[in-house]
């Protein structure tokens, strides 16, 4: 799931300067793009059939300088202190993931889509597609076509959405595009990925739904080089799931969601076993996530609450308890003020906090530390965005992309029960994690149409204690107290210089706090009596992103 905010801040940018400078005539091309059948792209193509096509496109430029994102342990790692024995490079830990591939220090980030839509004037169905290439820039991935070497490219087709009009105000969707149930404005606890499927939707006066079967990982198919290791009928990781939207008044909203996640292929095991070739079991494990979100306006005040609760079983781990329930859950809320009236301008200061429970005991069989079906809490208008440190991947602060939850960590039983599925297998989405608590203030200002200041403060705790293997000495485990993990500080300047280009500046900081310098002496500890040093050296990221968009 790329790049949602963004595109969506995007488009409703544009929608204001469309709105200030757009004729009375409606075009064949503004009612395609306006038509919430396709994608992006406002450039009409001429046809002689009745039917409506456009292309366009979006171009990112991202420079990015970052240091310390492993906070220090690189410059404290002195002899005899190594990483595996010197396997791994010191700076190993400032190495983070994101939708271009595993980066660190300073790069330059390439993300251009082509857009494509078809649509009749019946509406009686409709065709989106789009072409991505996103990768580092440098001279290999750009005579390469888009890879370190020809073999790395990734690009290719990034969205494929058809859709057939059905009876009753239905529709039948097919491909693959984002697909969320409480991303934007939900607090991105539970779903949003563009994971390949089927969905329907309804649209009524009262209500809508949307409900989907998603392939998020299929073992039936492979190359020349594997066919003799494809898995069974029942190997796979399936979603079922659905929400249903209720708009009881104007600005209210209510939007109750459930979700089955069938997991049959993704191993037991910590990030640690992954990099050693160390195999786990693929357990039998289902998922279940029931719960609800609610925003509201009630004059200036926008009010956001969530609730989750997530259960299930998770059979034949290979642990000492081999059969595990699945019993945990997640809040979230948020509470702003548009000051526009009263200041002149756009001014909304906000307060919300997050709350994921965790395992506190590795002895019995519960699982008990929350994960979504994937943890996408960067892409929560209220606490996200693309520029955060801790969600972009960081391996110290134990989190994923897009998530804020310490899922690479637990206490000793690492069942996957959830997570995003481009890192399943590696050790992400634990079971006996320790849970999140979150709290987060913040402020977004707009003097001008065409200029938005947005700055996040968020602050994090675990909620129950971990067991750090080391990478200096894998035969040693510290346990590591919860507590307070680090405050995160994140700015985002966007300038339109244009209805279809706009300039941003980011700058962010994570300030360490008692429990990560508790985890860098963990993960470098030689002996009981060797500790490693604890770090806590101050993360930082700077960028810019240059963008044109039609």
């Amino acid at each position: 799931m790329k790049r949602i905010i963004f595109s969506i801040s995007f488009f409703f940018m544009s929608c204001i300067f469309l709105a200030a400078s757009a004729g009375a005539s409606e075009d064949r091309a503004t009612q395609i793009t306006k038509d919430v059948l396709s994608g992006p792209g406002s450039i009409e193509i001429k046809t002689d059939k009745e039917v409506l096509m456009s292309f366009g496109a979006r171009a990112r430029l991202i420079p990015v300088s970052e240091s310390d994102f492993d906070f220090g342990i690189e410059d404290n790692l002195k002899p005899p202190f190594a990483l595996l024995g010197g396997a791994l490079d010191p700076g190993f830990f400032k190495v983070h993931a994101n939708e271009s591939g595993w980066i660190n220090n300073n790069y330059i980030r390439n993300e251009t889509q082509i857009y494509f839509n078809a649509l009749p004037e019946t509406r009686a169905w409709s065709f989106y597609a789009a072409l991505e290439f996103d990768r580092p820039m440098d001279n290999s991935s750009a005579d390469e076509r888009g890879g370190r070497d020809y073999k790395t490219s990734n690009f290719g087709l990034e969205r494929l959405h058809g859709t057939f009009k059905l009876p009753m105000n239905m529709r039948l969707h097919g491909g693959y595009d984002i697909w969320g149930m409480d991303i934007i404005d939900g607090g991105g606890l539970v779903y949003g990925d563009d994971n390949p499927g089927f969905w329907l939707t309804g649209d009524y006066d009262t209500f809508s739904f949307n409900a989907g079967v998603f392939k998020m990982y299929d073992s039936n198919w492979g190359t020349a080089d594997n066919i003799n290791t494809l898995g069974g009928k029942n190997s796979d990781r399936d979603l079922f799931a659905g929400y249903m939207t209720f708009k009881p008044e104007e600005g209210q909203k209510i939007q109750p969601f459930y979700a089955y996640d069938r997991i049959r292929s993704v191993q037991t095991g910590t990030f640690l076993d992954y990099l050693m070739g160390k195999k786990g079991v693929k357990p039998e494990t289902d998922s279940h996530h029931i719960g609800s979100y609610y925003t509201g306006s009630f004059g200036m005040m926008e009010l956001f609450l969530e609730g989750v609760y997530q259960f299930g079983k998770a059979d034949n781990t290979g642990f000492a308890q081999d059969d595990f329930d699945i019993s945990a859950y997640a809040f979230s809320a948020d509470l702003a003020l548009k000051l526009d009236d009263a200041v002149g301008f756009g001014v909304k200061p906000h307060i919300g906090f997050q709350y994921t429970s965790g395992d506190d005991d590795p002895t019995d069989n519960k699982l008990e530390g929350y994960n979504g079906v994937t943890n996408a809490q960067r892409f929560s208008q209220y606490f996200g965005g693309e520029n955060t440190i801790i969600g972009d991947t960081n391996l110290v602060l134990g989190s994923a992309l897009y998530g804020y939850l310490p899922e690479l960590y637990g206490n000793g039983t690492p069942v996957f029960t959830g997570g995003l599925q481009n890192f399943a297998g590696s050790g992400n989405g634990r079971g006996d994690n320790p849970g999140l608590t979150m709290t987060s203030v913040g402020i977004t200002v707009t003097p001008k149409v065409f200029l938005i200041f947005k700055s996040n403060v968020n602050s994090f705790w675990w909620n129950e204690d971990i067991l750090v293997t080391s990478f200096a000495n894998p035969a040693i485990n510290t346990m590591v107290e919860a507590g307070y993990t680090g405050t995160e500080w994140d700015n985002e300047v966007t300038l339109a210089t244009s209805k279809n280009s706009f300039i941003k500046t980011h700058f962010s900081l994570f300030f360490p706090g008692e429990t990560i310098e508790d985890v860098t002496s963990a993960l470098t500890s030689l002996a009981p009596t060797l500790p490693g040093a604890e770090s806590d050296e101050t993360a930082m990221r700077l960028g810019m992103e240059f963008i044109w968009m039609f």
